[in-house]
Formats: structure tokens, C-alpha cells, sequence
């Protein structure tokens, strides 16, 4: 029998919710605060500012991972000084599927507004049973713009890739050692702007971790000729000998 979890980005718990929880990190140029928020007894993934240069750039985290009971919670120790872990079970499975992040900030030189963050996302099934969940990509943009305000990309380049894979089952993780466990690779998503990757299916075998890697980019816009003159760059030119 299967185990089916839709998890819909929307429904996690909305920016208005306290108290809530969150960590900082620091890259030179970079801030990163993630923050979870409690709703009905569970801390769950919300919100992370991005501040760059004194721009503070809104990004929501990835789903499943949004879905994990925050217990573990913190920078430093054994992760890099740039870097934070989260860490918990999620919600509805008493412990039978964990999932854990560490968040990385890379910030550049003052003044440059360059800036990058990779979200490192981990779903263990622990379950006997496939688990269906629903995908969302770190940087998205929520359906609902009155319960969600939206990432504020003006005049800046932010681009990205998401990577997406499962591996291991109750037996084994390693790929390098018997017994040799099942592996599966998702199309890697190249974007610029928000992420497009929203509500998709996909499955978890038993015993199985799904791992999403998000890397965020960003930089200042330089206005190009295609910005002044964008019919020109619309226009379909063919060249000739």
C-alpha cells in the first residue's frame, strides 16, 4: 500500500504566525536568515531573507523540506562558519520520515551586490511504503500573492539550478558499496528569475532519501540595448551572405 503525501507549497504556515525561530549567517557581503514559524505545535521552514549589500531579497525554501518539524536548529559548530543546519521529522509521520537542510551563504566583495545561497535538502522515507510528494524549488514564487508577498527582483539578475535525485533503501545509502541501492536523477532546472519547478509530483521509494540542491545567484542588472529597444531584440533577424 502506498503512502501518499501531496505536500502544496501554499499551505505552509503563512509569514503572519508566531512565535517563530531563526538562525543568521554571514558572508562578507551576505546575510541569510532563515526563519520557521509554529503552527498548531509543528516549527516548519518559512521564510529566508537574503540581504545582500543592504538588499534584502524574500525567498521561500523548497517543499518537502517545508514540511519538517524544526528541532534541530543552528550555524556554526559542525558545519561551516557560513553555513547553517536544520534538522526533524515531519509532520504526520511520528518520526518514520526525517529531513534535514544546510543552508550555505557565499557572499562577494562589499559593494558588489554578488551574492550566492544553496539550499541542501534531505527527505529520508523510512517507511516501508513509496511516498508521493509534491516538489517546489527554493527562490519559487507562492500562487497566493495575498497570503505570500512575492519575491522583489527589481533590478537584479538572480539566476539558479535545482537539482533533484533518490537514492538508498533500508539496507544501504552508498552507491560504492554492496548491496548496491537504487538511484534516480530528475532533470536538472536552469533558470533565471524564480524557480519554476512548483507542485510536481514525485516519488520516494521505501527506505529511499530524496535530495533537492537549490544554488541561487545574484547580481545587479546592467541595462543592455535589448532593455531600451526591445522590439529590436524581438524581431526575427536572418542574416545573409
Amino acid at each position: 500500500m502506498k503512502a501518499k503525501l501531496l505536500l502544496c507549497a501554499i499551505l505552509v504556515a503563512a509569514p503572519t504566525l508566531s512565535p517563530a525561530a531563526d538562525v543568521t549567517i554571514t558572508s562578507t557581503n551576505s546575510t541569510l536568515k532563515v526563519t520557521s514559524g509554529i503552527t498548531p505545535g509543528f516549527q516548519l521552514p518559512q521564510v529566508m531573507d537574503w540581504t545582500v549589500d543592504g538588499r534584502k531579497i524574500l525567498v521561500y525554501p523548497s517543499s518537502p523540506w517545508n514540511f519538517i518539524d524544526v528541532q534541530h536548529f543552528h550555524a556554526d559548530a559542525h558545519v561551516d562558519t557560513t553555513q547553517l543546519h536544520a534538522q526533524g521529522p515531519m509532520i504526520g509521520f511520528a518520526g518514520t520520515v526525517t529531513g534535514g537542510a544546510v543552508y550555505t551563504v557565499d557572499g562577494g566583495a562589499a559593494g558588489t551586490g554578488i551574492s550566492r545561497i544553496v539550499e541542501k535538502a534531505d527527505i529520508h522515507n523510512k517507511t516501508a511504503d513509496e511516498m508521493v510528494v509534491q516538489l517546489a524549488g527554493m527562490g519559487y514564487k507562492p500562487p497566493r500573492e495575498d497570503l505570500f508577498p512575492p519575491p522583489d527582483y527589481t533590478g537584479l539578475d538572480v539566476s539558479g539550478t535545482t537539482t533533484v535525485f533518490v537514492q538508498g533503501n533500508a539496507l544501504n545509502y552508498a552507491i560504492t558499496d554492496p548491496p548496491y541501492p537504487p538511484s534516480k536523477v530528475r532533470p536538472v532546472d536552469s533558470f533565471t528569475g524564480l524557480n519554476p519547478l512548483l507542485n510536481e509530483n514525485f516519488t520516494i521509494p521505501p527506505g529511499a532519501t530524496l535530495t533537492m540542491i537549490t544554488e541561487l545567484k545574484v547580481k545587479p542588472h546592467v541595462t543592455t540595448l535589448c532593455d531600451l529597444h526591445p522590439a529590436a531584440c524581438n524581431r526575427l533577424t536572418i542574416l545573409r551572405p
